[in-house]
């Protein structure tokens, strides 16, 4: 057989030469058809040969592959792939932007949505729009609450909806997209970016001498190339004017209008060609389109030729691939046979060829079977796998738990290494205060290197954990260049992303060096690492810093858009964690550090407090006379602070009214402290100062605490301190920096520490300059301050000043909600509102918070009656008391929340069975965008307090080691439950006791601020006798038993901060005001002497419940009296027990943007004179641009509209429909009813689901659609009701249906039907609370039957609806329109009054104010503001014209104050005002107050001219 099979073969090799000779000398080319016809022949022939061994092939259909079993299985590619490969499964050619092994992903800039049957849809990014055009996102994804989208260059915003600084555009206008600023490089070069309309892209600051929309030409007056040379100089022309390109000279003022005009007509002329080009280029577009055709259809001549050819061959094709279908072997042996009798070629020859073919089918054969070899191949190792990787698992599981050991076994080596720390630095103490040091110093400095060594030893115990920690490290740092590159590339504007980088930097520089704190223990390579960090911040901060003032200190009245307000807040991040940054740096006796003073300079000239952690070490460092710090002016001249250590005594130093004053603390000089850090604080209250010293210990809670008080001569105050000059420097001040004669001494040597400032926490991490010193090399380990050295620092607590919070992102990965599921936190606070924690998940949310000192908890995880409130006056939920309560909340079984205070059980509220669905929490505080997600949240604000502890299920947080922590500090100082400050609303006053004798002996000092002219500002009374001081008209006044000294002037009540000295002795009765203002009296002789005693006397601020004065009104901080059996301090108001009606938070009296309202007389206006308008024109259009029969409904409460006349068929049948766009989960949006609300029907949104819902008789048909429509996109609604059927049709893609029993039913409504929102009160019977109020967004094209609805009857709060973003506030329309406040605003004979407008008219009323004998009215004529004051007897007002006009396209801020006949007006900052006569007989009484407009009746009494509403 096999000898056979040789020779076989071999004939078969002789016959291919053969065959190949034979073809290339006789057939050449021409043989292509004989080989597919010798190919069929030779299929034939093994085919008969091998059709009972060769196996038929499975073949899977479309959307199948064939597994390994040989089953054709569907393929799972959630129906965006038609075909995947056999085996595996893997999808081929994902569609519809999809990707991935099983097309399971979206492509970037399309984002994954989820549908039935597991399958998905790959949707365009709503950034801002979800359509191609207007999608700005390089990528985006689903994060929490809402969408989180990444913004291409140019963008910013959470959808990328609005233009970067340096762009324009409108992004939310389908089409459209930003554009960066063209300003030919003629802007400011100070600004951080080319500032440009947002809207329009015009230029607003064009520099050098041009102007234009794009700076491209010299401003009228001026010459040159505005855009290459740069050059545009001044006409030199005796008119003043000249040609703006060549120089030349013009005729004068009115050919330069001229000009101006003609100008103004090539401008035009311009945009027309541009219009015209672009109709060229669309015609061009059309050309090329015919030509394209002509083209094309030649082509399809060639393919038509082409197909007929190919016509031929695929005869042949069918002939060559029809015999592998085995069952048509006859037919093509029919057809063979044919051809072999038809050709012409002999018998041998074609057997040549026949052989030829035999030999390449077996190769064929061959491959194939290999093939199958290497197929089976892969299945074994496949299903070797699995123990593959059970394996792997297993051996995962062991490195977890060596990992575990290796923890464990760190832990034991840190806690060795803080023992023997804590051994030497108690060896350290006991020889500081050994009485015999020479004779034990010896022993003890051999001890303390014995345990160096041990430590050193210790370090090194397992070097493999180091060496994995280090990896760790680098790995760490790796990702975090990684994430410093991605925001670099994907920021639309490089200053925010600094900005924000910042931020991020800071908030985590606390948890930097607490880690180089322990690590350096054990490393000396991540020590390094951390230097390295520092370094770099110390590169960024102060060029950030200093950039971010020049945004920072732009007039918040002028075109502030957006994108500056969030770079504010950006800056006040980066500002509030740089100050809380917890670093301290060593000083080598050349260095010096500049730092940031406090921000309010005026607390600072009453009171000046500063502490600080310092340490010095003896033995290394001698001590000498060297300065610590200095608060002052550069020349050292003026008033100043300073700390120093003379004759090794720590020396507090201040100047007051040019005197030095000296205080030594001499209880502890300075070469016993121990080489640690100790507390230090100075302080300056008017002109008594105080030096505190604490010296901790490392083995106890107890700590030794000095004390040492001095005193000013004379009776000056007041800091004289310029904010211009204040410089604030620690350990040295550089050469250019003169110090005062006290201070003039040696750079500090030793390690500092800011602590705080006037109580607000401060860092020398939060530093302006450095000189001669390296940030990361001086803070090193000798730097680093053993945090548990003091007692209040034992406990781990975290301090909130309001502005920011601590976010726990996946909450679960501590723990998980169970059946219990329980959050405990510790709240120390003395504020009245503030939020404890927060969770927030789309509409769901989770609120417990402060409301007026109790607490108050709200809820809503999608209940269909609106959100849970739990809210009681009960004692035990009172918790400001400036006392730790720990508040805990279970939720237990899915459907019950319980409330316990200090572990009492206090209320629970039960709801529907819901599992939570939140993964992360809020503590302390929210960011914006979260608190404006829902109405619900929008009063919430920051805690004012501290928090020891946050568990989630028992489970401990470190909240300083978040990463979406930001703005708040480790430590929870006293001072921060210090209220000294208090503001009273005149029915106020506080009350305490004390050992005092202000009739005899008393000093007392107090800030004020008011606008009021009189009220109590301190009084005492003992049985007749009074002591008070008080404002009488605008004056300061001390009465002493009837005996009054009054200030020199009388317009104290301007709304300054003002400082007054009250002093009672046996000589005088002294009063000063702001060390400027000096008045006193004799002691009267007969005024007899109080005999002392032990008792404590009852004394009140702000007002008495039995003084016959007048109550204040305002805000007296920094009080202090001379108390008998106490040294001077400041007042702490929170101490005080009568409290009435008094607020301990903030200041809310504002200063009036002129300092005083009597002030400059010059510029006050006259009597009314009547003036010819010049008609102006506004930047903007006095009719935006809105959306045809579209409304915009809830800019106020209940906004709505009123439709009357429907047909009486409504009652039997209707076919409502409509289109709406929104972005609100709730409103109702259309409702009609008959009078008592039996018969209803309405339209509205719960939850962003679209509800249709009527009555039949008791009951209701009511229809609920499954997809939510609040996405801001236009949707087309169309609601029928069909007797006892309703239905609900969406997108005319989805419709639902609904019926009940009774067809018979009667229905009868009654007018008006209700579009938008309804009266207040109605519509709650049969409605959800939540969605009974106006809705939110735009309404379209409402029809009844197919029919525009009649005429609207009446409209409230409803305006038009706008194309693009709109912005906050009120629009009032061309046609009229007008607000009525309620009766709570009273505009009486003293007010003062803000707004901020973006006229569209040159001329309208603002405000007006009117009784039937007298009227006040604000109102715009010809881009000026207008005060109209009519006091019943004589007409006066004043003006301001600022110089662009308030018609320039930008929001304009205007104040308006009145007291009595005095009114100023404020636009701008541009100042005036006007005394009118004294009116007797003017009264308080209540009168409506009108926005925006006057009713028709009333336009008589408004100016004629301005009754058109803006």
């Amino acid at each position: 057989m096999f000898h056979t099979l040789f020779l076989h073969l071999a004939s078969m090799l002789v016959f291919y030469f053969l065959s190949c000779y034979i073809f290339v000398c006789f057939f050449g080319a021409g043989g292509d058809y004989i080989y597919i016809y010798i190919y069929i022949y030779i299929f034939k022939f093994y085919s008969s040969k091998l059709k009972h061994k060769l196996p038929v092939a499975a073949v899977c259909g479309r959307g199948f592959f064939l597994s390994e079993q040989s089953e054709c299985l569907p393929c799972n590619c959630k129906g965006h792939a038609d075909y995947c490969e056999d085996i595996t499964g893997i999808c081929i050619n994902c569609k519809y932007h999809s990707m991935g092994d099983f097309c399971e992903m979206c492509e970037d800039g399309y984002i994954l949505t989820p549908g039935l049957g597991g399958r998905h849809t790959c949707q365009p990014c709503a950034c801002p729009l979800p359509i191609p055009s207007n999608n700005f996102a390089v990528h985006c994804d689903k994060g929490g609450a809402t969408p989180r989208c990444k913004c291409q260059e140019g963008y910013s915003g959470n959808y990328c909806e609005r233009c970067a600084p340096g762009y324009y555009g409108s992004p939310m206008t389908t089409g459209s997209s930003c554009k960066r600023c063209d300003c030919n490089g003629n802007t400011d070069p100070n600004l951080i970016f080319n500032e440009c309309h947002n809207v329009t892209g015009h230029c607003q600051h064009c520099w050098g001498n041009t102007a234009g929309a794009n700076c491209e030409r010299c401003t009228p007056g001026f010459y040159g190339d505005a855009i290459s040379a740069k050059d545009c100089r001044e006409c030199d022309c005796e008119s003043g004017f000249c040609d703006m390109h060549t120089g030349g000279c013009l005729l004068g003022f009115s050919f330069f209008f001229l000009t101006l005009a003609c100008d103004q007509c090539i401008w035009h002329l311009i945009k027309d060609m541009e219009h015209s080009n672009k109709t060229l280029d669309q015609l061009k577009v059309g050309v090329l389109n015919i030509t394209t055709g002509a083209a094309a259809n030649d082509r399809v001549k060639y393919y038509n030729y082409t197909a007929h050819q190919l016509q031929v061959h695929a005869h042949l094709y069918v002939l060559l691939i029809s015999p592998f279908t085995i069952y048509n072997i006859t037919a093509v042996d029919e057809k063979t046979h044919k051809f072999y009798k038809n050709s012409t070629l002999s018998h041998s020859n074609v057997l040549a060829v026949v052989i030829k073919f035999q030999l390449m089918f077996l190769v064929m054969f061959a491959v194939l079977g290999r093939i199958r070899q290497l197929e089976k191949k892969l299945m074994i190792t496949n299903s070797r796998l699995p123990s593959v990787r059970e394996v792997l698992s297993r051996f995962s599981g062991r490195l977890s738990e060596a990992q575990g050991f290796l923890a464990k076994a760190d832990s034991n080596v840190h806690e060795a290494e803080n023992k023997n720390r804590a051994s030497v630095l108690k060896f350290q103490r006991h020889e500081v205060i050994s009485r015999d040091p020479p004779q034990l110093l010896q022993p003890i400095d051999g001890a303390s290197q014995k345990l160096t060594e041990k430590t050193e030893r210790l370090s090194l115990v397992d070097r493999d954990l180091v060496q994995k920690a280090d990896r760790h490290a680098e790995g760490l740092e790796r990702q975090a260049n990684e994430l410093e590159e991605d925001l670099r590339k994907s920021d639309a504007n490089g200053f925010v992303q600094r900005a924000i980088t910042a931020a991020n930097v800071y908030n985590n520089i606390v948890k930097y060096v607490d880690d180089a704190n322990i690590t350096s223990l054990t490393t000396f390579n991540l020590s390094e690492r951390a230097e390295d960090v520092l370094e770099n911040l110390n590169l960024l901060v102060p060029t950030l810093l200093d950039k971010l003032k020049v945004v920072e200190d732009k007039k918040p009245v002028n075109n502030v858009t957006t994108n500056i307000m969030r770079i504010r807040e950006l800056i006040a991040q980066a500002r509030s964690v740089a100050k809380k940054v917890q670093v301290s740096m060593k000083f080598n006796g050349q260095s010096s550090v500049e730092v940031h003073p406090h921000s309010n300079l005026e607390e600072l000239k009453t009171m000046t407090s500063i502490s600080l952690f310092m340490r010095v070490d003896p033995d290394k460092d001698p001590i000498e006379d060297r300065i610590i710090l200095y608060l002052g002016d550069r020349n050292g001249v003026k008033d100043y602070m300073g700390l120093a250590t003379k004759n090794d005594i720590l020396v507090f130093v201040y100047k007051l009214g040019g005197e030095d004053i000296e205080i030594p603390l001499s209880s502890k000089p300075v070469s016993q402290w121990p080489a640690v850090f100790n507390y230090v604080k100075i302080e300056r209250l008017g002109r008594h100062g105080k030096v505190f010293l604490t010296v901790p210990s490392q083995s106890s809670t107890d700590e030794q605490k000095f004390i040492q008080k001095g005193e000013a001569p004379g009776t000056e105050s007041l800091f004289d301190i310029d904010p211009q000059d204040l410089v604030f420097f620690v350990g040295g001040v550089p050469p250019d920096v003169k110090l005062p004669p006290p201070l003039i001494l040696a750079p500090f040597v030793g390690c500092i520490e800011l602590s705080s400032m006037n109580n607000d926490v401060i860092s020398l991490y939060n530093f302006k300059q450095t000189h001669k010193i390296n940030v990361p090399n001086h803070v090193s380990n000798s730097a680093l301050r053993y945090k548990l050295a003091f007692s209040q620092s034992r406990i781990a607590s975290y301090l909130f000043d309001g502005k920011g919070y601590a976010l726990i992102s996946n909450i679960e990965r501590r723990g998980t909600f169970n059946a219990v599921t329980r959050f405990d936190i510790s709240v120390r606070t003395i504020a009245s509102d503030g939020v404890l924690f927060l969770m927030v998940n789309e509409d769901k949310f989770f609120l417990l918070e402060l409301k007026n000192g109790i607490l108050r908890l709200m809820y809503d995880f999608g209940f269909s009656n609106g959100p849970k409130l739990l809210e009681n006056n009960l004692a035990k939920l009172q918790i400001n008391d400036a006392k730790y309560h720990e508040v805990s909340v279970i939720y237990h079984q899915s459907k019950k929340v319980i409330l316990l205070v200090d572990k009492s059980h206090v209320k629970s509220m039960e709801n529907p069975k819901t599992t939570l669905p939140f993964a992360d929490i809020y503590i302390g505080g929210a960011p914006s965008s979260i608190l404006k997600s829902r109405p619900e949240l929008s009063s919430v604000v920051g805690l004012k307090g501290c928090v020891k502890g946050f568990q989630f299920q028992r489970k401990d947080f470190n909240l300083l080691e978040e990463p979406g922590t930001i703005g708040i500090s480790s430590g929870c100082p006293e001072e921060s439950f210090m209220s000294r400050k208090a503001y009273f609303s005149g029915k106020s006053y506080l009350g305490s006791t004390a050992k005092i004798s202000p009739f005899d002996n008393f000093e007392g000092g107090l800030n004020f601020r008011t606008l009021q002219p009189s009220g109590l500002l301190f009084y005492h009374n003992e049985g007749s006798d009074e002591f008070s001081i008080s404002l009488e008209n605008g004056a300061v006044v001390l009465n002493n038993r009837g005996v009054k000294v009054k200030s020199h002037k009388k317009q104290y009540n301007d709304g300054s901060s003002h400082f007054l000295l009250a002093s009672v002795n046996n000589q005088k009765y002294s009063l000063l005001v702001d060390d400027e203002d000096k008045q006193f009296k004799k002691r009267p002789t007969s005024a007899a002497g109080s005999s002392y005693d032990s008792e404590e006397k009852t004394f009140y601020y702000g007002g008495s419940p039995s003084s016959t004065s007048k109550n204040f009104t305002g805000c007296i901080s920094y009080a202090y009296i001379n108390r008998l059996d106490r040294d001077i301090e400041p007042e702490d108001f929170k101490r005080y027990p009568e409290k009435v009606q008094i607020s301990l938070e903030g200041c809310p009296v504002q200063r009036p943007p002129a300092a005083l309202l009597l002030r400059h007389r010059a510029n006050t206006s006259g009597t009314k004179q009547s003036q010819k308008p010049n008609i102006k024109s506004c930047f903007l259009s006095s009719s935006p641009k809105s959306i045809h029969h579209a409304f915009r409904f809830s800019s106020i409460a209940n906004s709505r509209q009123h439709y009357t006349d429907f047909p009486d068929s409504l009652s039997q049948r209707s076919h409502f429909s409509l289109s709406m766009k929104t972005h609100s989960s709730f409103g109702l949006i259309f409702y009609v009813s008959d009078a008592q609300e039996d018969n209803f029907m309405a339209l509205f949104l719960a939850h962003g689901k679209l509800v249709y819902t009527f009555s039949v008789g008791d009951q209701k048909v009511k229809i609920k659609s499954e997809d939510k429509y609040n996405d801001g996109a236009w949707h087309s609604v169309i609601f029928i009701r069909d007797g006892n059927v309703g239905r609900l049709i969406v997108d005319g893609l989805t419709m639902l249906e609904d019926s009940v029993q009774g067809n018979n039913v009667s229905w009868h409504i009654s007018s008006p039907l209700y579009v938008g929102g309804v009266p207040a009160g109605r519509a709650q019977k049969n409605i959800q609370r939540n969605s009974a109020y106006s809705f939110t967004g735009c309404i379209k094209n409402l029809q009844l039957d197919r029919k525009q609805l009649s005429s609207v009857a009446d409209t409230f709060g409803v305006t038009p609806c706008f194309d693009g973003v709109s912005e906050g506030g009120t629009y009032f329309s061309e046609e009229g329109g007008y607000i009525v406040l309620d009766d709570s605003f009273n505009l009486g004979p003293r007010f003062e009054l803000v707004m901020e407008v973006r006229p569209r008219v040159a001329s309208g009323v603002l405000l007006h104010v009117h009784s039937a004998d007298d009227y006040f009215t604000v109102y715009i004529h010809q881009g000026a503001v207008v005060v109209l004051v009519n006091d019943g007897t004589r007409e006066f007002f004043t003006k301001v014209s600022p110089k662009q006009g308030v018609c320039s396209g930008s929001w304009h801020k205007i104040t308006v104050i009145r007291d009595a006949n005095v009114v100023q007006l404020d636009v701008d900052s541009e100042i005036n005002h006007v005394v009118g006569p004294l009116s007797p007989s003017s009264t308080d009484s209540r009168k409506p107050v009108f926005i925006g407009g006057t009713p028709g009746e009333l336009v008589t009494i408004a100016p004629p001219d301005f009754v058109l509403s803006v």
